[in-house]
């Protein structure tokens, strides 16, 4: 009752400071996001249950893919599906006849939450007490002379472009800032480059936010630039003797659209020739394995992979750059949530790589790293048997296309407590371990 009571003056507080156009929207029931942007009603998820299924058998879902049945049939939004479970929210009018097809086919079902909703609301709150500098005062978020940018809590896409700007404006002889294409919604798609020899030196490729509701990923790779440039001048030889490409939101339609409309969408914004159905999913859209399993053909879907490998602008644009870079290009590392895993190729086929081996010392040696810094577990193995078999991906796809040696996919916090809704408190020390990631293998370039 406190929560609520808090969260209910918290909203009239915010709503004063803005004025009367915003007081007009105090009957409605939208969340504290969106009455800060004024952006149209966001989606609520209140009393929507997040299940976890185990025991699909492969049997099982040749015959009756559950996954699907429940997503299309009962409108459930799949937020994890590996070879172990299947984690999946479900709307409170659906809840009843999901039980009962679950029932059917005697699979149990785990409830990990039953508010959403709440989730979301103590992520919101969690970001505006960090914030917090004085009662009833955000922090401030930006001046001229800076981005406004931490590690308390997300930023919009506009405060992390700030950051790489600043960046850039504070090491114009080693940082190089490319807009390598706009979206279809035109917003720009950023990568900062920074090296003291980008000729000569092995290249790194970092990014993160391929999907949209992800928010730690952006979080994680703007704190890894932060760790590389706030003390460039003392960094060891490997860091500093690499060229770094980094790019922390490859999917900003998708990113702004789950930060003021709906907070569980995963897709880019592409409209579709069904009216209702927007988004591509940007890991499904990769020319690799791209009309293979673990994906879908239907536009509804989220894991809907395109009309064609690299359809996609923010597909095509990054694969174009990083084909004119292939050269010396030793890693490419891309960060998502959820599940504490550090995975490489192959996701497309259940085979492993030449050389699993190497890829995996160097991922048993950053989730070793991980757990000294912060005791948190991770777990090192080959993408497709822990994630399952899916084509389309951008790390397979830097592997095949481009020959690159450390290719790592990196799954950050948690394991399904807070699934993709990760309170702020934990942004930095979940940074820190996406960071420890890209510093092992960094030496392991070197």
């Amino acid at each position: 009752m406190a929560m609520r009571i808090g969260l209910e003056l918290l909203s009239l507080a915010m709503l004063l400071a803005m004025g009367t156009a915003a007081m007009r929207s105090l009957n409605s029931s939208v969340p504290l996001e969106g009455i800060e942007y004024g952006n149209g009603i966001p989606e609520r998820f209140d009393e929507t249950q997040l299940w976890r299924i185990y025991n699909i058998t492969e049997a099982m879902q040749q015959s009756i893919p559950v996954a699907q049945v429940m997503e299309q049939k009962f409108g459930g939004n799949i937020w994890k599906e590996n070879s172990k479970f299947l984690d999946i929210s479900i709307a409170k009018e659906h809840v009843k006849a999901a039980r009962s097809f679950l029932d059917a086919h005697r699979l149990e079902a785990q409830v990990l939450t039953d508010n959403v909703q709440a989730l979301i609301d103590e992520e919101q709150l969690d970001g505006i007490n960090n914030t917090q500098s004085e009662p009833g005062f955000r922090t401030k978020k930006a001046s001229r002379n800076s981005s406004g940018m931490h590690w308390k809590d997300y930023h919009d896409l506009e405060t992390i472009y700030a950051f790489m700007r600043e960046i850039r404006a504070k090491f114009p002889t080693i940082c190089r800032l490319y807009t390598i294409g706009q979206t279809v919604e035109g917003r720009d798609l950023k990568v900062l480059r920074i090296s003291e020899n980008p000729r000569e030196y092995k290249k790194v490729w970092i990014d993160g936010g391929i999907h949209a509701r992800e928010w730690i990923s952006p979080a994680t790779v703007t704190f890894i630039l932060y760790q590389l440039m706030h003390n460039w001048e003392n960094q060891p030889a490997h860091i500093r003797g690499l060229t770094w490409y980094i790019m922390p939101v490859m999917n900003p339609d998708g990113y702004e659209y789950s930060r003021t409309v709906n907070r569980l969408w995963r897709k880019n914004r592409s409209p579709s020739r069904r009216a209702n159905c927007f988004g591509v999913d940007l890991n499904r859209n990769f020319d690799i394995g791209w009309n293979g399993y673990g994906s879908s053909t239907n536009p509804c879907s989220d894991t809907y992979r395109g009309t064609s490998a690299a359809s996609e602008q923010e597909t095509k644009v990054v694969a174009e750059f990083l084909s004119k870079r292939k050269y010396n290009l030793e890693a490419y590392l891309t960060y998502h949530s959820y599940g504490q895993m550090v995975v490489y190729p192959w996701a497309y086929k259940a085979v492993k790589v030449r050389d699993a081996d190497v890829l995996q010392h160097v991922a048993n040696t950053a989730v070793d790293r991980i757990a000294q810094k912060t005791g948190t577990s991770y777990r090192a193995s080959v993408t497709h048997e822990v994630l399952g078999v899916a084509g389309g991906g951008s790390d397979d796809w830097s592997r095949a296309a481009l020959g690159v040696k450390y290719v790592y996919t990196i799954e950050l916090r948690d394991r399904g407590t807070y699934g993709f809704v990760l309170p702020p408190k934990f942004i930095k020390d979940t940074a820190l371990e996406g960071w420890t990631v890209a510093e092992t293998v960094a030496q392991a370039i070197v």
